[in-house]
């Protein structure tokens, strides 16, 4: 019998599930479904806010027909200090777990005993040495931050099989393990944040996290034209970043947001150059519920003399005809939940 993986993406605007069966090495999409996020949901330490969030939960796994329990769950990479620690010497397994602690220190604002300290091993010389180092991704996670996640589940009548950072289960979804990929930068466009990551030969090198996002965008649009935030939300839908549209009146309103996005990205491109000049940067792929946005793309290929794509989870997963053209209206926002139910036990 296949065995069934479930994603769970709880974003500050909707909730999205996936569950994918495994088949030897292929993929098959069994179920997935989406439901928008009530407010304030997540970012509440409220009980009966929490509560109401468990219950949106449940009556998703219902509509979605899921009746798996344990799920692969997402902390936003807001709430997460990560860092990649690329000066370090040739280190043995004992060796590098005190590094790591005491480089954590410099990069985490909080005591380490109230964190979650985890780390893969990107490069690892074969033996001591002048020149021998070792490459190693960070991963911090807030203790406070995963116990909320873990008791929403609870409270939703599930349980966390892992909890681990968006960007890594967008970038499984988006680039996987391929060593032949050329060397990516990800754009993770969320409600609240825009997430980044520098990936070459499936790896994650170089990571970052503003707090500018789609909501933002639309605050934007709200101000520049006394609309409501109903209406914002709209006309940044059908309009985006045309400038042949309205007058290029909402292409106006929106440039200002969209241009702190993309200098972040030109900033996190510059600096995975910078530390590996032989590994240039190729392609950039814009995920998330943001990278829908007409003109994007295009805008950002313009910005960043690269080729820009949207986001294609779905790309090497099996499904049915039907479900093709319902997935291509909504399918980069479901990278986040693809590549979580993607991961396999470690």
């Amino acid at each position: 019998m296949a065995k069934i993986n479930v994603g769970l993406d709880i974003g500050f605007s909707s909730i999205k599930v996936v569950s994918l069966a495994k088949d030897q090495d292929r993929y098959k999409l069994v179920s997935l479904g989406s439901t928008p996020s009530p407010q304030p949901g997540i970012i509440s330490d409220v009980d009966e806010d929490l509560e109401v969030l468990a219950d949106s939960i449940k009556k998703l796994f219902t509509a979605a027909n899921i009746d798996q329990r344990e799920v692969i769950a997402a902390l936003p990479e807001s709430k997460v200090f990560t860092r990649v620690i690329d000066d370090l010497p040739y280190l043995t397994d004992a060796e590098l777990s005190s590094a790591i602690h005491y480089a954590a220190e410099e990069f985490i604002p909080m005591p380490l005993s109230d964190v979650n300290l985890n780390w893969q091993v990107l490069v690892r010389s074969e033996a001591k040495g002048r020149n021998a180092k070792t490459v190693v991704l960070v991963i911090a996670s807030p203790k406070n931050a995963v116990l909320k996640y873990i008791k929403v589940l609870d409270k939703a009548g599930l349980r966390a099989k892992v909890l681990e950072t968006e960007i890594i289960a967008v970038t499984r979804s988006l680039v996987g393990n391929d060593p032949f990929s050329p060397s990516t930068l990800i754009m993770q466009l969320g409600a609240t944040t825009t997430d980044f990551a520098a990936v070459s030969k499936g790896l994650i090198w170089l990571t970052r996290s503003i707090s500018t996002g789609g909501i933002a965008l639309t605050r934007s649009l709200v101000q520049h034209f006394n609309f409501e935030m109903n209406q914002a939300e709209q006309y940044k839908k059908i309009y985006g970043i045309m400038e042949d549209q309205l007058e290029g009146k909402v292409f106006e309103a929106l440039k200002p947001v969209i241009d702190i996005i993309a200098g972040e990205g030109r900033r996190v491109i510059q600096a995975f150059e910078t530390k590996y000049p032989s590994n240039p940067i190729k392609r950039v792929i814009v995920s998330g519920g943001g990278a829908k946005m007409p003109g994007l793309v295009i805008y950002l290929a313009n910005v960043f003399g690269l080729e820009v794509q949207e986001a294609d989870p779905w790309y090497s997963i099996v499904k049915e005809k039907d479900v093709v053209l319902k997935l291509s209206q909504d399918n980069s926002s479901y990278s986040a939940a693809v590549g979580l139910a993607l991961r396999t036990e470690d």
